[in-house]
Formats: C-alpha cells, structure tokens, sequence
C-alpha cells in the first residue's frame, strides 16, 4: 500500500476536521493519497484520501455534498449494452465486448455468490441494490430467485419491466420505504458500497430487508489489496475520486458488518477477469468506457488495446487471489442471524 514519504506525510487530522472512520468510527488518519484528479476528467478539482490508522479504510477528503454527487458522473460511465447504438460498428463491439468480458465475469460473479449462500430455497427473492440494466439479475433469475432490481434511473427501471423484472425507482437510503422488513433472502450490491454516503446506513437497512437467515453479498475495491500497492496513485479505484467516496480495507469491512448485526462474514475474492480489467484500466486510463463509447476514434483503439491486456493480466489477477491471497477486490458476505433478538 503507498503512502507518501514520511516526511511529507500531514500530521493526524483531529476530529474536529475529520469525520470519524465510515467503517469502524475511529477519527485518527493519516493522508494516503494527495492531489487526485478524476481519471476520466470529468470532475473538475484535486481530492485526497485519508487512510484509518485503526481498520486501513481510505475516505475521500473533502467529502463532497450529496447534493453534489449525481454532478460528478459522465453520460457515459458503466458498461452496458446500449452504448453502441450510435453506430454499427459500436453495435459489434459492444455486443462482443459483453460475450467475451462482462458475461463472463457475471457469470463468476453470480456463481460466488451463489456457492457461499447456498441453493435458494423454492420462491427465495433477491434484490439487487444498483441493478443497472439488470445482467447480473437474469443470472440470479435462472439460478431460482424471484429477482428484483433497484436503480435511481427512472428509464433503467422502466427497461426492466419491461422485460418482467420487478424494480424500483430509489436511492440506498430509502430502501425502506419501498419494502417491509424481512422481505428478502439475498440482497447483493455490486461495486455501489464505494459510492454511497453513508456505507453503514446501507447496509443497516439490507439487514433490516432480510429475512432472518438472509444474506448480504456486496462487490467493493480494496485499498489493501495486491494492486493499490502496485500501483499507489495510478490505481483505477483512486481516480475514481469524487465517484468513490469511501475505499474499504478486508478489516474495516469486517467492522462494519459486525455493527450492523451480521455474522458468518467472509470476503471472497471476485472475478479474476474483472481485477484484470481494473489492472488493464490503471495502465491504459483511456481504454475506460467513457472515453471509449463517448469519443470514439482513437479512444476505441485504446479500448481494444485495453481487452488485450484485459487477457494478459488474468492469470496475474488469478494468483493475487488465491497465491498471494490479496484480493484487490472481493465480495462481502454476511448473513442476518436466525434469530435477530440475538444481535450483539
């Protein structure tokens, strides 16, 4: 993990400046990262993180305003398929873009999930909490779960009832009111907790939407992963500041889901196809999706340039799993106990 110089390194900031850790609530940091620019120079301004001294987790400083937050993202920013109508060519590409990386990775993903939960039992439903276009949902749906999505785009929502998903229209601090307690046995969040304001209070109210015996399942970045010491500074996660408001450590993830009442929590790695495009997208920042999918033109030889080492580098990703054993990204899981009276 690089840190700068210790010589250069500010002082602890008091508490009175800073926040207290999202993960585990101690106030005492230290500057990790300084003068970070958004990688896809959309975001105007330099950000830092500051990393806990008790759990590892990094924040990003200053945090902005929430009304804020929606400002910071481009048109274009995630992979889906309906960034290549613009042309026929885009169309091609998206579409083989998607059969040979993102179904792939999916596929792994729910196949995780899916191996540490169990089978689901007979009318079991999923919520997935930052759906999106919902591909991650029809490969829960045909491993047995009633699937329902949750998004704050009104058009995604539309597209998925249209195609018989159940979804919602809302924000992860609302989840409540759109469903009473206990009404679900899995809920899955994949590489939303680094965005949200409030990590705890989004995973508070999944344990209060799932039935006791229920699992969480959420995607994060680690900042104390093989690839943020590869990589410092120059790692995609950290120029996602401001989009990434929080970057979780293995440990003040296992805080913040004891807090919040789970148990039986364990952190999987996750796709090794998917840590070897984030490496792929740390050394070449222009292969990104918006750039790419936005510009067009040479972007898209970079996009391509960017697949390539996609390849190279996933048998490195691989080993950084299960060799080195320091997943750069992994899968929170925790499970709500049976009997919830029984929460510490």
């Amino acid at each position: 993990m690089t840190l700068l110089p210790s010589e250069n390194r500010p002082l602890l900031m008091p508490s009175s400046v800073a926040p207290a850790c999202p993960f585990c609530g101690d106030d005492r940091r230290e500057r990790m990262f300084d003068h970070v620019r958004d990688r896809l120079g959309y975001a105007p301004g330099e950000w830092s993180f500051d990393r806990c001294l008790t759990c590892g987790a990094a924040r990003l400083v200053p945090q902005p305003r929430v009304e804020d937050l929606p400002s910071y993202y481009p048109p274009i920013y995630s992979f889906t398929l309906e960034m290549g109508r613009a042309t026929a060519i885009k169309r091609f590409l998206t579409k083989l873009e998607y059969l040979l990386f993102f179904l792939p990775q999916y596929t792994a993903q729910v196949r995780i999930v899916c191996r540490q939960v169990g089978p689901p039992r007979v009318g079991a439903r999923l919520l997935d909490l930052g759906c999106g276009r919902g591909l991650r949902l029809e490969g829960f749906r045909k491993q047995g779960y009633q699937v329902v999505g949750c998004d704050f785009q009104p058009d995604v929502v539309a597209e998925l009832r249209q195609r018989g998903i159940e979804a919602v229209v809302s924000d992860v601090d609302h989840l409540t009111d759109h469903f009473p307690p206990s009404s679900f046995d899995l809920i899955t969040a994949f590489y939303l907790l680094e965005h949200v304001p409030s990590v705890s209070r989004t995973v508070q109210q999944a344990y209060c939407l799932l039935r006791p015996g229920g699992w969480f399942a959420g995607a994060v970045p680690l900042i104390d992963g093989a690839q943020a010491r590869w990589f410092g500074r120059q790692w995609a996660h950290v120029g996602e500041a401001p989009r990434h408001l929080t970057l979780p450590s293995h440990e003040g993830l296992r805080r913040l889901m004891q807090a919040a009442g789970y148990e039986q929590i364990t952190l999987r790695p996750d796709a090794a196809l998917n840590c070897a495009g984030v490496i792929a997208l740390s050394l070449i920042p222009e292969a990104a999706s918006t750039h790419a999918y936005g510009r067009g033109g040479s972007a898209m030889l970079r996009r391509l340039a960017g697949a390539v080492v996609t390849l190279l580098c996933t048998p490195l990703a691989w080993a950084e799993n299960h060799l080195l054993r320091q997943p750069s990204h992994g899968i929170v899981f925790g499970r709500k106990p049976v009997d919830p009276n029984a929460r510490s």
